[in-house]
Protein backbone atom coordinates (compact mmCIF):
# COMPACT_ATOMS: atom_id res chain seq x y z
CA UNK A 1 0.00 0.00 0.00
CA UNK A 2 1.35 3.46 -0.88
CA UNK A 3 2.05 5.42 2.30
CA UNK A 4 -0.91 8.37 2.76
CA UNK A 5 0.34 11.97 2.59
CA UNK A 6 0.48 13.69 5.67
CA UNK A 7 -1.19 16.81 5.91
CA UNK A 8 2.28 19.19 5.38
CA UNK A 9 3.20 16.50 2.49
CA UNK A 10 -0.44 17.28 0.94
CA UNK A 11 -0.04 21.42 1.35
CA UNK A 12 2.94 20.94 -0.58
CA UNK A 13 1.04 19.15 -3.01
CA UNK A 14 -1.64 21.37 -3.52
CA UNK A 15 1.02 24.79 -3.41
CA UNK A 16 2.85 22.89 -6.16
CA UNK A 17 -0.18 22.60 -8.14
CA UNK A 18 -1.38 26.14 -7.71
CA UNK A 19 1.87 27.15 -9.28
CA UNK A 20 2.47 24.95 -11.88
CA UNK A 21 -0.25 23.00 -12.51
CA UNK A 22 0.92 21.37 -15.63
CA UNK A 23 4.01 19.87 -14.17
CA UNK A 24 2.33 19.00 -10.48
CA UNK A 25 -0.66 16.80 -10.07
CA UNK A 26 -3.33 18.05 -8.17
CA UNK A 27 -4.18 16.16 -4.34
CA UNK A 28 -5.98 13.01 -4.99
CA UNK A 29 -8.74 13.89 -2.59
CA UNK A 30 -9.83 17.26 -3.84
CA UNK A 31 -13.00 17.76 -5.88
CA UNK A 32 -11.68 18.62 -9.85
CA UNK A 33 -14.07 21.26 -9.79
CA UNK A 34 -13.05 22.53 -6.45
CA UNK A 35 -9.64 22.33 -7.83
CA UNK A 36 -10.38 24.70 -10.47
CA UNK A 37 -11.81 27.22 -8.60
CA UNK A 38 -8.49 27.39 -6.65
CA UNK A 39 -6.31 27.43 -9.47
CA UNK A 40 -8.09 30.72 -10.69
CA UNK A 41 -8.56 32.39 -7.73
CA UNK A 42 -4.65 32.17 -7.17
CA UNK A 43 -3.18 32.63 -10.39
CA UNK A 44 -6.07 35.79 -11.02
CA UNK A 45 -5.07 37.50 -7.96
CA UNK A 46 -1.12 37.34 -8.50
CA UNK A 47 -1.78 38.03 -11.91
CA UNK A 48 -4.46 40.78 -11.03
CA UNK A 49 -1.25 42.66 -8.52
CA UNK A 50 1.39 42.49 -10.71
CA UNK A 51 -0.47 44.10 -13.53
CA UNK A 52 -2.22 46.85 -10.98
CA UNK A 53 1.41 47.52 -9.82
CA UNK A 54 3.29 47.71 -13.44
CA UNK A 55 0.33 49.05 -15.40
CA UNK A 56 2.67 50.38 -18.45
CA UNK A 57 4.52 47.32 -18.65
CA UNK A 58 1.43 45.69 -18.70
CA UNK A 59 0.37 47.68 -21.49
CA UNK A 60 3.13 47.13 -23.52
CA UNK A 61 3.01 43.50 -23.28
CA UNK A 62 1.31 41.03 -25.67
CA UNK A 63 -1.26 38.97 -23.76
CA UNK A 64 0.28 35.70 -24.65
CA UNK A 65 3.34 36.63 -23.22
CA UNK A 66 2.09 37.97 -20.24
CA UNK A 67 0.56 35.57 -19.05
CA UNK A 68 3.83 33.08 -19.73
CA UNK A 69 5.91 35.83 -17.98
CA UNK A 70 3.30 35.92 -14.54
CA UNK A 71 3.15 31.64 -14.69
CA UNK A 72 7.15 32.04 -15.39
CA UNK A 73 7.14 34.29 -12.18
CA UNK A 74 4.53 31.98 -9.99
CA UNK A 75 7.10 28.57 -10.90
CA UNK A 76 10.18 30.01 -10.40
CA UNK A 77 9.88 32.73 -7.76
CA UNK A 78 9.64 32.00 -3.84
CA UNK A 79 8.22 34.93 -2.62
CA UNK A 80 8.97 36.19 1.32
CA UNK A 81 6.30 38.32 2.43
CA UNK A 82 2.63 37.92 3.29
CA UNK A 83 2.16 41.38 2.54
CA UNK A 84 0.10 41.74 -1.22
CA UNK A 85 1.43 45.01 -1.93
CA UNK A 86 5.13 43.46 -1.54
CA UNK A 87 4.37 41.43 -4.49
CA UNK A 88 5.55 43.94 -6.80
CA UNK A 89 8.81 44.13 -5.07
CA UNK A 90 8.64 40.12 -5.62
CA UNK A 91 8.48 40.47 -9.18
CA UNK A 92 11.46 42.87 -9.37
CA UNK A 93 13.72 40.15 -7.92
CA UNK A 94 12.09 37.57 -9.94
CA UNK A 95 13.81 39.78 -12.81
CA UNK A 96 16.61 39.83 -11.32
CA UNK A 97 17.40 36.69 -10.20
CA UNK A 98 15.28 33.88 -12.04
CA UNK A 99 13.72 35.24 -15.25
CA UNK A 100 15.02 34.74 -18.70
CA UNK A 101 15.60 38.46 -20.39
CA UNK A 102 16.90 37.27 -23.89
CA UNK A 103 13.76 37.56 -25.14
CA UNK A 104 12.17 40.52 -22.82
CA UNK A 105 12.22 44.48 -23.75
CA UNK A 106 15.91 45.60 -22.99
CA UNK A 107 14.37 48.32 -20.29
CA UNK A 108 12.00 46.03 -18.51
CA UNK A 109 13.95 46.09 -15.29
CA UNK A 110 14.23 49.55 -15.20
CA UNK A 111 10.83 50.37 -16.19
CA UNK A 112 9.30 47.78 -13.30
CA UNK A 113 11.61 49.35 -10.84
CA UNK A 114 10.02 52.98 -12.07
CA UNK A 115 6.39 51.82 -11.39
CA UNK A 116 7.24 50.06 -8.20
CA UNK A 117 8.69 53.74 -6.95
CA UNK A 118 5.28 54.81 -7.16
CA UNK A 119 3.63 52.16 -4.97
CA UNK A 120 6.75 52.23 -3.04
CA UNK A 121 5.76 55.82 -2.17
CA UNK A 122 2.20 55.56 -1.96
CA UNK A 123 2.43 53.15 1.34
CA UNK A 124 5.67 54.61 2.76
CA UNK A 125 5.15 55.24 6.65
CA UNK A 126 6.64 58.48 7.07
CA UNK A 127 6.11 61.91 9.24
CA UNK A 128 7.80 65.19 7.29
CA UNK A 129 7.40 68.32 8.83
CA UNK A 130 7.60 71.46 6.07
CA UNK A 131 10.44 74.04 6.60
CA UNK A 132 9.31 77.29 7.93
CA UNK A 133 11.06 79.56 6.13
CA UNK A 134 11.96 83.30 7.56
CA UNK A 135 10.73 85.88 4.94
CA UNK A 136 14.70 87.52 5.71
CA UNK A 137 16.41 83.78 5.58
CA UNK A 138 18.13 82.67 2.47
CA UNK A 139 17.64 79.29 1.62
CA UNK A 140 21.15 79.37 0.33
CA UNK A 141 22.55 78.93 4.07
CA UNK A 142 19.98 76.31 5.19
CA UNK A 143 21.30 72.61 5.75
CA UNK A 144 18.58 70.45 3.76
CA UNK A 145 18.16 67.64 2.42
CA UNK A 146 16.06 65.12 0.44
CA UNK A 147 12.37 63.98 2.51
CA UNK A 148 12.13 60.46 2.50
CA UNK A 149 8.88 60.59 0.36
CA UNK A 150 11.11 61.55 -2.57
CA UNK A 151 13.60 59.64 -4.52
CA UNK A 152 15.80 60.96 -6.36
CA UNK A 153 16.77 58.31 -9.52
CA UNK A 154 18.91 57.70 -12.30
CA UNK A 155 18.15 55.39 -15.32
CA UNK A 156 19.69 54.12 -18.40
CA UNK A 157 16.23 54.64 -20.60
CA UNK A 158 14.03 57.25 -19.88
CA UNK A 159 11.28 55.06 -18.28
CA UNK A 160 9.05 57.69 -17.92
CA UNK A 161 8.15 58.14 -21.55
CA UNK A 162 7.59 54.38 -22.42
CA UNK A 163 4.68 53.68 -23.80
CA UNK A 164 2.88 51.66 -26.24
CA UNK A 165 3.82 54.63 -28.92
CA UNK A 166 7.76 54.62 -27.51
CA UNK A 167 10.26 51.76 -26.64
CA UNK A 168 13.29 52.62 -26.49
CA UNK A 169 15.82 49.88 -28.03
CA UNK A 170 18.89 51.13 -26.48
CA UNK A 171 19.83 52.75 -23.81
CA UNK A 172 20.51 56.75 -23.43
CA UNK A 173 23.58 58.27 -24.40
CA UNK A 174 23.28 60.37 -20.77
CA UNK A 175 21.58 58.91 -17.76
CA UNK A 176 18.15 59.79 -17.25
CA UNK A 177 17.61 61.78 -14.05
CA UNK A 178 14.21 61.57 -12.16
CA UNK A 179 12.87 62.96 -8.84
CA UNK A 180 9.68 61.08 -7.59
CA UNK A 181 7.90 62.72 -4.90
CA UNK A 182 4.92 62.34 -2.62
CA UNK A 183 3.12 65.47 -3.10
CA UNK A 184 1.29 66.61 -0.10
CA UNK A 185 -1.92 65.69 -1.62
CA UNK A 186 -0.50 61.90 -1.32
CA UNK A 187 -0.20 62.25 -5.10
CA UNK A 188 3.16 60.65 -6.74
CA UNK A 189 4.57 63.01 -9.21
CA UNK A 190 7.80 63.14 -11.02
CA UNK A 191 10.36 65.74 -12.24
CA UNK A 192 12.93 65.50 -14.41
CA UNK A 193 16.53 66.75 -13.08
CA UNK A 194 19.80 68.07 -15.31
CA UNK A 195 22.74 66.55 -14.18
CA UNK A 196 23.06 69.55 -12.81
CA UNK A 197 19.94 69.68 -10.40
CA UNK A 198 20.92 66.29 -9.75
CA UNK A 199 24.24 66.35 -8.52
CA UNK A 200 22.66 69.30 -5.96
CA UNK A 201 20.74 67.47 -4.32
CA UNK A 202 23.91 64.82 -3.81
CA UNK A 203 25.67 67.68 -2.23
CA UNK A 204 22.66 68.67 -0.17
CA UNK A 205 22.46 64.97 1.06
CA UNK A 206 25.96 65.41 2.12
CA UNK A 207 25.31 67.70 4.31
CA UNK A 208 26.42 71.03 2.49
CA UNK A 209 24.77 74.19 2.62
CA UNK A 210 23.23 75.69 -1.05
CA UNK A 211 25.66 77.89 -0.97
CA UNK A 212 28.63 75.78 -0.70
CA UNK A 213 26.92 73.58 -3.31
CA UNK A 214 26.56 75.62 -5.77
CA UNK A 215 29.94 76.96 -5.60
CA UNK A 216 31.37 73.83 -5.78
CA UNK A 217 29.19 72.92 -8.68
CA UNK A 218 30.28 76.04 -10.75
CA UNK A 219 33.68 75.09 -9.74
CA UNK A 220 33.19 71.12 -10.97
CA UNK A 221 32.09 72.87 -14.25
CA UNK A 222 34.40 75.69 -14.60
CA UNK A 223 31.61 78.15 -15.23
CA UNK A 224 32.33 81.58 -16.06
CA UNK A 225 29.87 83.14 -14.01
CA UNK A 226 29.50 81.12 -10.57
CA UNK A 227 26.66 83.37 -9.43
CA UNK A 228 24.40 82.15 -12.37
CA UNK A 229 25.13 79.08 -10.90
CA UNK A 230 24.17 80.12 -7.37
CA UNK A 231 20.60 81.93 -8.68
CA UNK A 232 20.29 78.65 -10.41
CA UNK A 233 20.48 76.73 -7.10
CA UNK A 234 18.62 79.02 -5.22
CA UNK A 235 15.77 79.00 -7.23
CA UNK A 236 15.81 75.02 -7.55
CA UNK A 237 15.74 74.70 -3.85
CA UNK A 238 13.25 77.52 -3.28
CA UNK A 239 10.61 75.29 -5.43
CA UNK A 240 11.85 72.27 -3.61
CA UNK A 241 10.84 73.81 -0.39
CA UNK A 242 7.60 74.53 -1.41
CA UNK A 243 6.88 71.26 -2.98
CA UNK A 244 7.88 69.76 0.52
CA UNK A 245 10.66 68.13 -1.33
CA UNK A 246 13.61 69.12 0.85
CA UNK A 247 13.15 68.95 4.60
Amino acid sequence: MSRQLSFKDTQYQFAGHLRDPENNPAPENIEPRRMTIYRELFYNNIEGFVANGFPVLRQITADEDWHNMIRDFMVKHRCKTPLFHEISREFMAYLDNERDLKNDPIFIKELVHYEWVELALSVLDADVEPVQIDVNQDVLDLRLKISPLAWSLAYQFPVHQIGPDFQPEQASEQPVYLLVYRAVDDNITFLELNPVSARLIDLLNDGLTGQVAAEQIAEELQHPNPDIVIEGARGLITDWLQREILV
